[in-house]
């Protein structure tokens, strides 16, 4: 029986009302274009500014309330153009894998295809915790403390809305500990300079995945036409033209 005029609609049932976690590679950068530079120096190239700027403001309504990166220069720089002036949070678990060295393929010369399809492969397929990447860090070392750095975030309960600005590696690695996938599914899940992916946690803990791999300056991936490796690959060969895309 309705009293005083329309009843007040109840809903029958409220769904429950999940944080979200932005993970962010950072933007382009020029790795090989200074003599003697290494995989953790290189800043952002003028590419990977834009695609920085681009993000930003993509994510300047969403009320991020706690921002992470890796503490790298290129994470450091994309952090500070995604959402100036916010305090970010170091934390080095979140770095990429550690590479050894390129030395078998010489700068500026046509390289041997073997040691080339090397190089290629060790992303796999066929990875294992102890394949390493380019005779570097172990998978099954950096998937843990990527997995450590996922869960301790996850139990922090003062955020709602978090950026991890990260490497490429090491969110793949993360997406597969959100979605409980193996080792392998590495070679098969691409993260572009200056991508976003969205993931929502139930109050469960229990992972949605919303988005992966969007790069909102080229959302049909007209820039993007080569893996993450073949980039690298690409600069390390042709120092002098590189793409400034990895």
């Amino acid at each position: 029986m309705e009293m005083g005029g329309a009843a007040t609609r109840m809903p029958a049932w409220k769904p429950p009302r999940r944080r979200r976690l932005w993970l962010m590679r950072h933007g382009a950068v020029d790795y090989f274009a200074k003599p003697g530079a290494d995989f953790s120096s290189p800043e952002l190239s003028s590419l990977g500014i834009v695609q920085a700027l681009a993000a930003g403001a993509l994510l300047v309504q969403q009320g991020i309330d706690l921002l992470v990166t890796s503490g790298l220069p290129r994470t450091r720089h994309t952090a500070s153009l995604v959402l100036p002036g916010c305090q970010a949070v170091e934390d080095s678990r979140w770095r990429e894998i550690e590479p050894g060295k390129l030395a078998a393929l010489p700068q500026g010369a046509t390289p041997d295809p073997a040691a080339l399809q090397a190089i290629l492969h060790t992303l796999g397929p066929g990875l294992t915790d102890d394949s390493r990447f380019l005779q570097g860090e172990t998978f099954g070392a950096a998937r843990t403390r990527v997995g450590e750095a996922v869960t301790d975030l996850l139990a922090d309960p003062g955020w709602q809305q978090c950026l991890v600005v990260a490497h490429s590696v090491s969110l793949r690695l993360a997406l597969l500990h959100l979605l409980n996938a193996p080792l392998d599914s590495v070679c098969r899940l691409e993260q572009d300079a200056g991508c976003l992916n969205l993931v929502e946690i139930d109050p469960q803990g229990l992972p949605l995945v919303r988005l992966v791999n969007f790069t909102p300056p080229s959302p049909s991936k007209e820039l993007h036409r080569h893996s993450s490796l073949e980039e690298l690959l690409l600069q390390f060969l042709t120092p002098q033209s590189s793409t400034g895309r990895s």
